[in-house]
């Protein structure tokens, strides 16, 4: 007894377990086979029913499309003008012809029957009565098209059915033959191999079919299965035919015809029977293979058992283990994990150690977010954008950082977050000091290891200055609009003023090219400084340069003053045409001139901050007034004091032409301070002539583009209006006077 129990509870070999697990496992496939084998069976025969419903049913559309053909034939036929005219020879010749295009011929009879023309016979052939009578009689008191059942046709001798339809209006009625042969065909396209369709009439009589059609025409449909199809639209069943066993699917056409498509019982079973042979031999064939293969699977899994065992033993004696390598996948997972294991606490800390550099040296503000809004952390860039140390932000609220009107933010992100979304958007925040800033927020949310949402991580980057710089981009674009229109009504205005000026074409361009150089010189200068102005040094220095060069024949004196636009380019106007008189008339046409350019800034009597230029040439040939006054003295008179409300002072001294302007310190000097000294971009060539142009009043430009921004610009159209008035008006006094 004992001795029993000892061998009960003995263990047995792998290769013994192995062994009995594959037979177990072919046991109950057996069993399951015997049992699958029957819902097999039954599954195939349904199949084949199902095949069988559809053929009949596909063919019994193919005999509907026929007839609808046909139908369609005739009814072409019957609106025929030679059959209204009662041209009965005419419409035999169309007739024929529609033959052409539809198998079968065309037949006209009388309401009693009688043929009066076939397709088949010649025009006017004594044509025998119809063997349907009854059925024209139908047709014609119906009104309604009808099909005959099968017939032997008199003029042709051949088996055939027909489509009778009425001709309205007349006392003819229209029929079309259909051959035997052609139905034949349209049956056997849709019967696939193996399987025998076949088309009967109201009668039983076989029409066509898909063998043999020639021999099955006229024969009778077993009356078992004549029985079976007699009521219903469709269905399956099983007959006999000379002893053979048949399954059937049948289907009913519209007209009253049946369509049966059968198959032999024993093609149906023979691939059933050929399956369950070789499901069989199978399971014997591989019932003895897993016996044999059972043993040697047992030794190959045996070796890597050993090999996870030894791995245990290392991670149980508190080594780390890197990898188990074995031939079985589950082995090896057992393995990975216990190295796994071993080095997740390693891992850890150095990912953990990674993270905190990466979030420590990042640029953009970076702090996590519990779901109840408390800051959790908070890294070096947060401290330098909101100005709070950590120790003042962890443990915090975060809306202490958000505007009131913002503090629905808040709940978006915590949404976001449920909902397993990240959130970005462009918001704005506070600063300890309480200064609001652009920034760019990216929020995801945290989960831990099981999942679970714990909190939200947020990273803000500061976008104030790429805000700045968009809106400063979109007042210079509003602004680069507004001074191109300006510049081409100030080149408009030169341009009429030389051409009156001018002499001929020649002088004109000499003229026209020069001023408008002088003109691109001062919205360079412009440009050069993001047309917030220029220091006055530079912009006499920038205009002279072409007539003085690298010469010493300029001097100039006096401090550093930032302009106006707007003083830049009316003064620019003036300096142009003053250098240009000097060059031709004055002391820079000629060696040991010069020209000094001096200015100073000096309370007036009014108490308010005046600027005094002056232009004093010297070593020049002698001066005279002008007999008249052109466009350049208009410029740099008449303009001048009109666009920047100067007193100008000119006088033709014997030692040289001196050019004083007066005016207010107000109305020229930016408030912009002086930039540091830089190079100012190169000047053009000196130009042949000299533009004379009328006054443009520059637009001022607010730096970031906002409120000031349009406020400046709307005074300075006003300015505009005012100088281009006083700019017509001064040119017509120099015209006239």
């Amino acid at each position: 007894m004992r001795r029993s129990k000892a061998l009960a509870h003995r263990p047995v070999p792998l290769r013994v377990a192995l062994a009995l697990l594959a037979l177990a496992g072919l046991l109950p496939s057996l069993a399951f086979f015997a049992m699958e084998y029957r819902v097999v069976v039954g599954e195939k025969q349904a199949e084949v029913e199902r095949q069988g419903r559809l053929y009949a049913r596909a063919i019994a559309d193919d005999i509907t499309r026929e007839v609808a053909v046909k139908q369609a034939q005739l009814a072409v036929l019957a609106t025929s003008p030679h059959l209204a005219a009662d041209n009965l020879a005419g419409f035999h010749g169309q007739a024929r012809r529609s033959v052409a295009a539809v198998p079968g011929w065309i037949v006209l009879l009388r309401n009693d029957g009688q043929q009066i023309l076939n397709t088949l016979e010649p025009f006017g052939q004594t044509l025998p009565v119809s063997r349907t009578p009854a059925l024209v009689q139908r047709v014609t008191e119906s009104g309604e098209c009808e099909t005959s059942d099968l017939f032997r046709s008199l003029v042709s001798g051949r088996s055939v059915v027909t489509l009778v339809c009425p001709v309205s209006g007349t006392p003819y009625v229209l029929s079309g033959t259909m051959p035997v042969e052609h139905l034949s065909g349209v049956i056997a396209r849709q019967t696939p191999d193996g399987w025998v369709s076949t088309l009967v009439d109201r009668n039983g009589l076989v029409i066509a079919g898909s063998e043999s059609a020639d021999a099955a025409t006229g024969t009778r449909m077993p009356d078992e299965m004549r029985s079976r199809t007699a009521a219903g639209l469709g269905g399956w069943a099983d007959y006999r035919l000379d002893g053979e066993a048949f399954h059937a699917g049948w289907q009913r056409v519209s007209n009253g015809w049946i369509v049966l498509t059968a198959v032999p019982r024993a093609t149906v079973d023979a691939p059933t029977a050929r399956w369950k042979s070789e499901v069989l031999w199978s399971l014997v064939v591989f019932s003895v293979l897993a016996c044999l293969c059972s043993a040697l699977v047992g030794e190959w899994i045996i070796r890597s058992m050993r090999e996870l065992s030894r791995a245990a033993a290392v991670i149980g004696a508190g080594g780390v283990i890197d990898t188990v390598e074995s031939g079985i996948r589950e082995v090896n997972e057992v393995g990975q994990a216990l190295a796994q294991a071993s080095h997740d606490r390693a891992k850890g800390e150095i990912a953990n150690a990674h993270l905190a550099a990466l979030v420590s040296s990042s640029g953009d503000a970076i702090m996590s977010v519990s779901l109840d809004g408390e800051i959790l952390s908070w890294n070096t860039a947060a401290e330098e954008l909101y100005g709070y140390r950590a120790e003042e932000a962890v443990c915090h609220s975060h809306a202490m950082l958000l505007p009131p009107d913002r503090l629905e933010e808040l709940d978006a992100k915590v949404e976001a977050a449920r909902a397993g979304r990240s959130l970005r958007l462009e918001t704005i925040r506070l600063r300890r000091d309480g200064i609001p800033i652009e920034v760019s927020l990216d929020a995801a949310p945290i989960r831990s290891a099981d999942g679970t949402l714990v909190g939200i991580s947020v990273i803000a980057h500061d976008i104030s200055q790429r805000k700045r710089d968009e809106a400063h981009i979109q007042f210079v674009m509003r602004e680069l609009s507004h001074r191109t229109k300006n510049l081409i009504t100030v080149i408009i205005a030169m341009a009429r003023r030389t051409a009156r000026q001018s002499d001929d074409f020649t002088d004109f361009e000499d003229k026209f090219t020069g001023r408008l150089h002088g003109l691109a010189r001062s919205h360079d200068v412009l440009v050069h400084m993001d047309w917030m102005g220029a220091t006055l040094d530079e912009l006499v220095r920038f205009q002279l340069a072409p007539f003085v060069g690298e010469s010493s024949s300029l001097t100039i004196d006096g401090p550093s003053l930032m302009l106006r636009p707007e003083a830049v380019q009316n003064l620019g106007f003036a300096l142009h045409e003053l250098a240009t008189n000097a060059n031709k008339y004055g002391a820079l046409g000629q060696a040991g001139g010069r020209v000094t350019m001096s200015w100073t800034v000096a309370t007036g009597p009014n108490g308010d901050d005046r600027v005094r230029l002056c232009w004093q040439e010297t070593g020049g040939p002698p001066v005279q007034p002008p007999r008249r006054a052109g466009f350049g003295t208009t410029v740099i008179q008449k303009l001048t004091e009109a666009s920047l409300n100067a007193t100008v002072t000119m006088a033709y001294d014997p030692e040289g032409f001196r050019w004083e302007v007066d005016m207010p310190a107000a109305e020229i000097l930016s408030e912009t301070p002086p930039p540091p000294a830089a190079p100012a971009p190169a000047p053009e060539a000196p130009a042949a002539a000299h533009p004379a142009a009328a006054t443009q009043a520059a637009v001022p430009e607010a730096p970031d583009g906002g409120p000031a921004g349009a406020a400046a610009a709307d005074k300075a159209a006003a300015a505009d209006q005012a100088a281009a008035s006083a700019s017509a008006s001064d040119v017509e006094v120099a015209r006239t006077g």
